[in-house]
């Protein structure tokens, strides 16, 4: 295992930003994209850096999320998972990008992803992330459960 670690406040859906024009002094139009980090991400980022190794791994990773989020007062008793906003791929969207450079070079190289959105049952809000290097004798061990079906 690389690193685990835990981020205590409300999980808050990642911003994507949106497109702007911008008139060009000769004529026509650029268009690009604004880039919005919401206090959550930062403070991911700020954690997740502290926990990094000295350099970033080049290989296979594997990366898991588990976010607690607070169990809102109107809902019903036997509600046990929470079924609304945010999204889990709202939550992890860019999340993963933030830690180019410092877990792994690229996040194209996490090959297993592992999300989880649970309610905080014990009041303790925020997301427990683990990053781990993903082995050969994982792979060794996927391809010979899968010949055996």
């Amino acid at each position: 295992m690389i690193a685990r670690f835990f981020v205590t406040g409300v999980p808050k859906a990642m911003s994507v930003g949106k497109a702007v024009r911008v008139p060009n002094p000769g004529g026509g139009f650029r268009q690009f994209q604004t880039r919005r980090n919401t206090e959550w991400a930062v403070l991911v980022g700020q954690i997740g850096r502290a926990h990094a190794p000295a350099k970033p791994l080049t290989g296979p990773m594997i990366f898991t999320a588990r976010f607690y989020l607070p169990r809102p007062t109107c809902a019903p008793r036997h509600l046990q998972l929470p079924l609304k906003r945010p999204d889990w791929d709202n939550l992890c969207h860019k999340l993963t990008d933030q830690w180019n450079g410092v877990f792994w070079i690229d996040d194209s190289q996490i090959v297993d992803a592992h999300l989880y959105r649970r309610f905080a049952a014990d009041g303790r809000v925020g997301c427990e992330f683990t990053i781990e290097e993903f082995s050969v004798a994982q792979l060794q061990g996927e391809l010979m459960a899968s010949t055996k079906n």
